[in-house]
């Protein structure tokens, strides 16, 4: 018997949900409305495990507790299957979905879907995603942000995101999707379950960091699985450096040193062993000006275009340093590059200038970035609405 077995008998709500859950015009527009509500602890609860500790399957040094639930095989042809929790996941145990009313709330309101949890392991990632599935398939899903910082409580639930355009979903994926609607019944009978999602990989990860609890009836259940081979690959290799920004606060210096950034926005990208090849972009007007209003570093000619637009660099070449239109905000770069030679560094006699992104200065001559021989690894963004600071990022020593 696992340890949700345990303390939590495999229990389903059978009542019938009647009237369901009036989702509101929030939900419609896919905003997230839920809320966790709790004890503040400082330590987990008597009886849990610490995050890591061998349960159920065998862990190796990847995986974390999975509160004692069976861990199906990595090649296992169970349908509805979830990579296992990673070891530093936090793990919780769900029961008694039900459907209440907040207490001072008006008796024709809408109701309140309540899942009690437990931290049964307290990794250093906690929060998580609220899964709702059918037989059809995921249905909806709430993030909760706080759930890892309270050893127990109530997960009270007023509105579900909309997946994939659809609400309800199409029955096997097919057809058009349905239109969001403002008042929409929840499916009689569906699971919960919660997860860690990761999208600094691609495809993102996602790891089960919960038991599934059960509304009316499922015929099948989610279940933890261990890792395949691929994944274990994808994810030794370690977040892609284009999805993680301020991942490496102290590799490289910035160039020119940018500020704090105040009320803006930091995205530093860096990648430690690459070199940048171009930029992704998007250009647009602020204060009846051309500016640059977006920006993504590229490090492979194969990565997905993340803006309207990318410079790249030719074949066996790299960006080396830039030029900036730089007024108020950022209103034009111009990427340098240089052919990188067989030792990985640059020949400077062999370079060109790329295009203009946005627009260039009108009058004087551009501010120049780099352009010495140093590895370009990354860019500095500081931003709101549009680009407001740029910089690049780069390691070594400026040749003489």
């Amino acid at each position: 018997m696992s340890e949700c077995e345990k303390r939590w008998p495999r229990v389903s709500n059978t009542g019938k949900v009647g009237g369901g859950l009036l989702l509101g015009v929030a939900v419609a527009l896919a905003v997230i409305g839920a809320e966790t509500r709790g004890q503040d602890v400082k330590k987990p609860p008597a009886g849990s495990v610490d995050a890591g500790k061998k349960t159920g399957a065998k862990a190796g040094p990847l995986y974390g507790n999975q509160g004692g639930e069976k861990v199906l095989p990595a090649d296992t042809r169970e349908p509805n299957t979830v990579m296992r929790a990673r070891r530093e996941d936090s793990f919780f145990l769900i029961r008694n979905p039900r459907f209440g009313k907040e207490a001072g709330k008006e008796a024709n309101g809408p109701k309140t879907l309540l899942l009690d949890y437990e931290v049964v392991a307290r990794g250093k990632i906690g929060g998580g995603t609220l899964v709702l599935r059918d037989e059809d398939g995921i249905w909806g899903e709430a993030k909760l942000t706080t759930l890892a910082n309270q050893g127990s409580g109530t997960i009270r639930l007023v509105g579900v995101q909309q997946i994939k355009g659809m609400f309800p979903p199409v029955p096997g994926g097919g057809g058009l999707p349905r239109r969001p609607q403002k008042n929409v019944d929840l499916p009689e009978n569906f699971e919960l379950y919660l997860v860690h999602g990761d999208d600094r990989y691609d495809p993102p990860l996602q790891f089960m960091v919960s038991n599934a609890a059960v509304m009316g009836k499922m015929t099948t259940t989610s279940r933890p699985r261990d890792w395949r081979a691929d994944e274990i690959e994808r994810y030794n290799r370690g977040p892609l450096a284009y999805k993680s920004p301020n991942e490496h606060p102290d590799v490289g210096v910035d160039v020119p040193r940018l500020p704090a950034p105040g009320g803006l926005q930091k995205f530093r990208y860096v990648d430690p062993n690459g070199r940048l090849l171009g930029l992704d972009y998007a250009v647009g007007s602020w204060e009846n000006r051309k500016v640059v209003s977006a920006l993504a570093p590229v490090y492979s000619d194969d990565q997905p275009q993340q803006h309207t637009a990318r410079s790249i660099a030719r074949e066996g070449y790299a960006v080396s340093g830039a030029e900036m239109n730089l007024d108020k905000y950022v209103c034009g770069i111009r990427l340098l590059f240089q052919r990188v030679k067989e030792d990985g560094t640059f020949d400077a006699t062999d370079a060109y200038e790329g295009e203009w992104i946005g627009v260039p200065p009108g009058k004087g001559d551009p501010t120049k970035l780099v352009n010495d021989g140093r590895r370009v690894v990354g860019i500095h963004v500081q931003r709101v609405a549009i680009v407001d600071r740029f910089a690049l990022v780069v390691t070594g020593k400026a040749k003489e």
